[in-house]
């Protein structure tokens, strides 16, 4: 371990302080462009002095990543690496193997996570201990640019982010707010780029939720252009975001038809059912916009997402996308551009920034900015409409709301970029954004549970809500799903599927989403006397957690405000009584954000509990802050408590 520099008196005053923060990512390329495979390292160090009691919490533990699941095919943890030294300067070199796994109980906070983690015990730290920790992670997930910021929970003396790439792969990047430039160095065949800072403040919230700290804080961008991967130089120079967008459209939006017969045959029954729907007998009536949504709601509702195709599929047509339903991102959009360019549909294709990134900068032009591609097209009439490929027609996400995209005419690529905006009011419609799950548990004689399941969404709620359930459906995996996702919740007890409905899904405003699904637990409730039911098994809200919010220095941005509903209706086949009902009935309303959870006995055998958490305001200052966070930390609480029920006698 290195030797402990002199610290600031102010950073001494912390609970702790981080001595040296370093993280280095390494990137090797293969094949050519756009099929470019990225093998990533991400090496993380840490040297950090425990001044407070306060402190030891946050690092007595050692929480390791598994990476299950598909992660675990593109993301490994290669290396773990730590010690301690003592206040008498004697170094302590543990080895993660001889680690014992902490015993966590359902009151801890990492308990949720000890399934995704394995969770190790770090025996005899004290205040005064230096800790020094080393990972390495290996990816293969694409990482070509990324907004960096070095602020962290505790002040940092040496705070510092380092790119090691091949001279091959160019970078381009920009620093904002203070931020210095970085350092550039050779290697070999390898280029190398650090950016660094001393003595920052701690602002833990900088990388929380909600937080846009582009607009206060030191910060760079970065981007790694691979065009020297191409195969054929690209003939599109890129100097502005108009000549970006031309590239992206010449590198992934150039339609190919191979079967004219089988495109046309699949327009025109499109149009034919379509004209009914609409009441019309003659497809040739048929408005632009009406056109479009039955297209658009055939994607959204009937296509299955290929996260990759076949190798025969990627030279195939938009023909053969369409006819067998399936679908991926690319040939998505060549579709769209097809068809609006087929109907002679004025159309743009434009590109929009996250709110919590801050303004677009239009002198930095990378791609890094662009978190969506979108469709703006017009109707006969003039009016203007919005599709975000996959979504429903003016459906946006809140990310972009209220912010300022721009667009193209990508018919003429001489054509000017122009600047369209999307305002607050979907962001603040709270009697649209609504979530509401119901859930009747019907417990036999035997024991066992029959479980239905009706959720609703609307607005914003099943903008960013319906995706895991519609692809599941749609993809046929949804009683895999299911079931693991409730033997998860319900350990050793013996589930099993049995019906899912799409009951309602509209594509157009409010974006109406109804989904239901029957669920069986075999030996569901086991004792006839007593039973502990978790409120946290059961009640799942959306929760908008507002970090530091004592100390916080940064102001809030809730995703959307609305409301989350949850009741669920147990019937027992006894009389039942609850013990602590007293303790199960709370609430808390301020002008943010509000929480209620109501238990009653509605009759000697059938138990409704009713939760209820809402978010009011989208905008949430640093110092009001408290009082969102305090609702927050009233459902945690419930959270954390248990259904004592027993047979009534």
């Amino acid at each position: 371990m290195p030797k402990r520099p002199e610290i600031p008196q102010d950073f001494m005053k912390e609970d702790a302080v981080i001595i040296k923060s370093q993280t280095v990512s390494k990137s090797l390329f293969t094949g050519s462009f756009p099929e470019i495979d990225q093998l990533a390292t991400y090496q993380t160090y840490e040297h950090i002095l425990l001044n407070k009691e306060e402190a030891l919490s946050d690092y007595k533990r050692l929480v390791v990543p598994k990476f299950n699941g598909r992660i675990g095919d593109f993301v490994q943890m290669k290396f773990v690496d730590l010690r301690i030294r003592k206040q008498n300067g004697n170094v302590i070199d543990l080895k993660i193997k001889d680690l014992p796994l902490a015993n966590l109980t359902e009151t801890d906070e990492l308990y949720s996570q000890k399934e995704e983690n394995y969770i190790y015990e770090i025996q005899g730290l004290e205040v005064g201990d230096e800790i020094e920790r080393i990972t390495v992670i290996e990816s293969k997930f694409p990482d070509q640019g990324r907004i960096v910021n070095l602020y962290q929970e505790y002040p940092v003396l040496d705070a510092s982010f380092v790119i090691e790439v091949s001279t091959m792969v160019k970078v381009n990047g920009r620093v904002y707010n203070g931020m210095p430039i970085p350092q550039i160095t050779e290697k070999g065949e390898q280029r190398v780029y650090s950016w660094k800072m001393q003595n920052l403040q701690a602002i833990p919230e900088a990388n929380a939720e909600g937080a846009i700290f582009t607009k206060n804080l030191a910060y760079f961008v970065y981007e790694l252009n691979l065009d020297a991967f191409r195969m054929e130089p690209t003939t599109v120079k890129v100097l502005n975001f108009s000549d970006l967008i031309m590239q992206y459209v010449s590198d992934f939006m150039e339609p190919r038809l191979r079967n004219k017969k089988k495109y046309k045959e699949f327009y025109d029954d499109l149009f034919l059912r379509g004209a009914k729907e609409f009441g019309k007998t003659d497809p040739l009536t048929l408005t632009k916009l009406e056109k479009t949504y039955l297209l658009n709601h055939f994607i959204q509702k009937e296509m299955k997402s290929a996260g990759k195709l076949e190798d025969f599929e990627k030279s195939e047509g938009i023909e053969y996308f369409l006819v067998n339903k399936k679908i991926d991102y690319a040939n998505l959009m060549c579709i769209y551009r097809d068809f609006f360019e087929k109907n002679e549909i004025e159309y743009y294709l434009a590109i929009g920034k996250s709110r919590f990134n801050g303004d677009f900068d239009l002198d930095y032009v990378s791609s890094t900015q662009i978190a969506s591609y979108l469709f703006v097209f017009k109707d006969e009439a003039g009016n203007t409409f919005t599709i975000v490929p996959g979504s429903g027609l003016n459906e946006m996400p809140s990310s972009l709301l209220g912010t300022k995209l721009y667009m193209k005419n990508i018919a003429d690529p001489k054509a000017k970029l122009q600047s369209i905006e999307f305002g607050q009011d979907d962001l603040k419609n709270e009697k649209n954004n609504k979530r509401s799950r119901r859930t009747e548990i019907n417990i036999l004689a035997d024991g066992k549970a029959e479980i239905k399941t009706n959720l609703s969404l609307t607005g914003l709620f099943s903008d960013e809500g319906r995706d895991f359930l519609l692809g599941s459906y749609k993809e046929d995996s949804i009683k895999v799903r299911m079931e693991r996702a409730y033997k998860n919740r319900f350990k050793g007890k013996e589930v099993f599927f049995k019906e899912a409905q799409l009951k309602k899904m509209e594509t157009t405003a409010p974006y109406d989403f109804q989904f239901e699904t029957q669920m069986g637990i075999n030996a569901f409730l086991t004792e006839d006397s007593k039973w502990e039911m978790k409120v946290s098994d059961w009640l799942a809200h959306s929760i908008r957690w507002i970090s530091n919010a004592k100390k916080r220095t940064l102001d809030h941005h809730n995703s959307f405000a609305g409301t989350d509903i949850e009741e669920i209706i147990i019937t027992f086949p006894y009389p039942v009584q609850i013990d602590n009902i007293a303790e199960l009935n709370k609430s808390k309303d301020t002008d943010k954000a509000a929480y209620k959870l109501s238990v009653a006995l509605i009759k000697d055998n059938v138990l409704r509990i009713q939760s209820r958490y809402q978010v009011k305001q989208i905008l949430i200052s640093a110092q009001e802050s408290l009082l969102q966070q305090d609702v927050n930390e009233l459902w945690k609480t419930c959270n954390e408590l248990k259904f004592l029920i027993k047979k009534k006698l």
